[in-house]
């Protein structure tokens, strides 16, 4: 019989088609996943809760990747993932270190009402439309270093509760900050976080 993991990254391993996804939602998964260098079809994992780490380097996310509501126990480790449709994380749990490090989404990042319980790494992000953090939280470290967003910024109301670095971080479309607070690094202040960011659109602070 197959282990759990192996199941699920051969129903991720059919070819991309449009209007079809697999429904992984729901469920308890208490193997490690790793789907790194994979192309991964349309997935819907919403409301999952994954025990184990979620490993995904390199990966390539060929349709729709929901993890809305998800809760990640051993956290994530998604750097140089490519997302090629929409990636929604909105409502998650990460309870440990989560990594997008120079990941590509050439839809739109959605990480409102995420939680992440320890550090976060957003660097080098290219992301070809839009980066939603409304009412995020990260309690550990956080780095938007370097990232790209072609669209725009929302980041309504976050809550950055440790050091947070935005360096070298450029938006294209419009940046909002409002009601976000950053309690400590570079990026701390009523005006830190803005003064980091080179927009090219309009600023709301």
């Amino acid at each position: 019989m197959l282990a759990e993991a192996d199941s699920i990254r051969d129903r991720l391993a059919t070819p991309f088609k449009p209007g079809v996804a697999e429904d992984l939602s729901g469920r308890v998964i208490d193997d490690p996943l790793d789907l790194s260098a994979m192309d991964v079809t349309s997935v819907d994992f919403s409301r999952t809760v994954f025990r184990k780490p979620v490993t995904a380097r390199g990966a390539r996310f060929t349709g729709l990747a929901w993890f809305r509501e998800c809760r990640f126990e051993g956290g994530v480790d998604m750097t140089e993932a490519e997302f090629w449709h929409d990636a929604r994380f909105d409502g998650a749990t990460i309870g440990r270190d989560a990594s997008f490090s120079r990941a590509e989404f050439r839809g739109t990042f959605v990480l409102d009402r995420a939680t992440f319980e320890q550090a976060a790494f957003l660097d080098a992000l290219q992301v070809l439309s839009n980066l939603s953090m409304d009412a995020t939280s990260i309690a550990g470290p956080a780095s938007l270093e370097g990232s790209e967003i072609m669209g725009g910024f929302w980041c309504n109301n976050a809550r950055f509760l440790s050091r947070l670095n935005a360096g070298g971080m450029e938006v294209h479309g419009r940046t909002w900050v409002r009601g976000t607070r950053v309690a400590d690094g570079p990026a701390a202040g009523s005006v830190g976080l803005t003064s980091q960011i080179h927009s090219y659109g309009y600023v709301w602070s």
